[in-house]
Order: structure tokens, then C-alpha cells, then sequence
């Protein structure tokens, strides 16, 4: 089989192999398609905290189970279309005891810390997989995003009579958003690219707020009738707009964080009391897998335009430096491993 090796920053080899061989529990997955996201650029040139080489990348997996190691009597079948759940826990620690096992200490993810999807073959456990129903590949990608966006919306509990404030309006930011709208809150998106705040109106959001010519402050005082969201979203992972989102929250709100980076954020300590502030962190996604296929699928046709390129296996290293190049034009990328 052919596969992908990030093997420097920067740099990436394609590859040839036999097939993985499967161990008690798993299926061989013939891989259709990747999807690429943030995470994957600064896997790519090292900046991200996860980051080693050499390392085949690519957690958003769709394919095609072609064959199951013996002693498998679950409900999915061999030539069956279906998403990969890409965490890898322990299942023994603190977290993992409390069923938050997405966020275990000694959590490995696939593309990160264990080989991931940028190959024409993995071997996955059963318990890791999703069926896509009848769910097109190029939409069956968005259910591992979605899975993340709508573990911000649950970590915040967030209902019908809410006001929410998603800050970016990248992929997880708009399936953020799209959770949201779904619980019936009325939401407001923010972001500086006019392209990106295109696609959230077109996802049904309430209010766009591009942060290059409006100021965003104020548009969520007046979104919100001064009182500031219930909740607030910070997908970017930018410090200031970490502490924008505590500004900007209502009095006994809740601001969740699912955007990374290293960076410190300053905030001062009266504003957690002041405000008797909920702050929240949100890590990929707890038992929500099945609820996200379960959405993209009810949504398919508004979230088809949502990937907006497509390439080949052999020129996944092009698709990410053009995504990054191309932050007006890009929402999400896909790798069609099968061509």
C-alpha cells in the first residue's frame, strides 16, 4: 500500500508497504479520505505541542471496512462506508474512570501520536467505528470535527433560550455554531475572513461580525441586549480573544476553549469572581461520535460546501501549504487517498 511520512518539519515521503496485519478487536479499513485540519499544519512543521517525526498524519478518517479479525459479531459489515473515531485511551486512569476518557492522561490519538489515515490501508478497532449511512465520503469527513464542536456545545449545556458567541469561524468554530443552532440557541459568529463568515450565514447563523471593520464588543452588547451570551466559543486559540470572551460573557456565563496554541493568557483574578465565571476547556469529544454522524447526516446538503478542496494522496504536502496560503478560500481540505 502507499502512505504518507511526515518525515522532518516541513517535509513529507510517500511511502510503499505491506497492509497493517489485525490485532484481536480490529478491522482493516480500506481508506477513502482525510481530513485535514489546523492541527495537521502544525504536526506538519513541528510547531504543534504533539509533534514528532517521522509520523503518518491524518485524523478525520472515512473508509471502507474490507475485513474484520476473527471473532467479531457486531452490527457492521465488511463493504460498509464508515467514520473512525480517532482516540486511543488508556481506559485506566482518573479521566478514564470517570468516562472522560477524552481527555486521558496517556490519550494517543491517531495521526498525532499513533499512525493515522494518510494511508491506503489502517487497522482500527471495532469499538472506534462509526457507520456513515448513506453519507457521501467527501461529507463523511466532517463527522470528526463535528464530534469536537459539539462537545463545546455540550460542555457548556447550552439550550433553546441561549445567546452563543462562536469566536472563528474555521471548521470548528462552524461545527460549533451548527450545534448550537441545532439545541435551538441563537448564535452570533465572529471572524476577520468575509469568505468564512459567508458559510456560517449560509449554515443558518443569526449574526456575523467581521472583526477587520466592526467592533466586536460592542456587536455582542448589542446582539445580546447588553446583557453579553450565556456562552461564548473561543475557536481560535488566540490569547486576546481567550480574554475577549471573558469580557464579553454574561455574569454567570460560561466560556468554553477548544482552540489551541502555547501562548499565555492574562485575565485578571476579580473577573472569575466578579462574574462567578464558568471557564471551560474542550478536548475532542466524550461519547458524542454517534450524535455527530447523526447531525451531518441531517445536515448533509447545507455542510457539502464546507470542503472546499480536494487532492490526491501524492500531494498532500501541496494541500496543506495551500491551505495555509489560502486562508480566504479554504474551510476544508480533503486527501482522496483512492485516486
Amino acid at each position: 500500500m502507499r502512505y504518507v511520512v511526515t518525515t522532518e518539519p516541513g517535509h513529507m515521503s510517500v511511502c510503499h508497504g505491506a497492509p497493517p496485519t489485525l490485532a484481536e478487536g480490529q478491522a482493516l479499513i480500506r481508506v477513502e479520505m482525510v481530513g485535514l485540519c489546523g492541527s495537521d499544519y502544525h504536526l506538519y512543521d513541528g510547531s504543534h505541542p504533539y509533534a514528532h517525526f517521522p509520523q503518518v498524519q491524518g485524523h478525520e478518517i472515512v473508509g471502507i471496512i474490507e475485513n474484520f479479525a476473527p471473532g467479531y459479531q457486531g452490527s457492521l459489515e465488511v463493504g460498509q462506508r464508515v467514520a473512525v473515531e480517532p482516540l486511543l485511551p488508556c481506559r485506566s486512569c482518573f479521566a478514564c474512570r470517570r468516562g472522560r476518557y477524552n481527555c486521558c492522561v496517556n490519550l494517543r490519538v491517531m495521526g498525532a501520536h499513533a499512525p493515522g489515515g494518510l494511508a491506503e490501508f489502517v487497522a482500527v478497532g471495532t469499538s472506534q467505528l462509526e457507520s456513515a449511512g448513506d453519507l457521501p465520503a467527501r461529507s463523511a469527513v466532517l463527522i470528526e470535527p463535528m464530534s469536537i464542536g459539539l462537545q463545546c456545545v455540550r460542555r457548556a449545556e447550552v439550550r433553546a433560550d441561549d445567546e452563543v458567541v462562536v469566536i472563528g469561524a474555521g471548521p470548528i468554530g462552524l461545527t460549533a455554531m451548527l450545534g448550537a443552532l441545532d439545541s435551538g440557541a441563537q448564535v452570533l459568529v465572529a471572524d476577520r475572513e468575509a469568505t468564512r463568515l459567508a458559510r456560517a450565514e449560509d449554515l443558518g447563523v443569526h449574526r456575523v461580525v467581521n472583526t477587520e471593520n466592526e467592533d466586536l464588543i460592542a456587536a455582542v452588547a448589542g446582539f445580546t441586549n447588553g446583557d453579553g451570551p450565556r456562552v461564548v466559543v473561543e475557536a481560535t486559540g488566540v490569547p486576546a480573544l481567550v480574554r475577549a470572551g471573558v469580557d464579553m460573557v454574561a455574569h454567570s456565563g460560561t466560556v468554553v476553549v477548544v482552540g489551541i496554541s502555547t501562548e499565555d493568557v492574562s485575565i485578571p483574578v476579580s473577573e472569575f469572581s466578579r462574574k462567578e465565571l464558568n471557564l471551560l476547556g474542550s478536548r475532542n469529544n466524550t461519547g458524542l461520535f454517534g450524535d455527530a454522524a447523526a447531525l451531518v447526516q441531517r445536515y448533509a446538503e447545507t455542510l457539502a460546501p464546507l470542503v472546499t478542496h480536494e487532492f490526491p494522496l501524492d500531494r498532500t504536502a501541496e494541500a496543506i501549504d495551500f491551505a495555509r496560503s489560502h486562508p480566504a478560500e479554504v474551510e476544508k481540505v480533503v486527501i482522496n487517498v483512492a485516486t
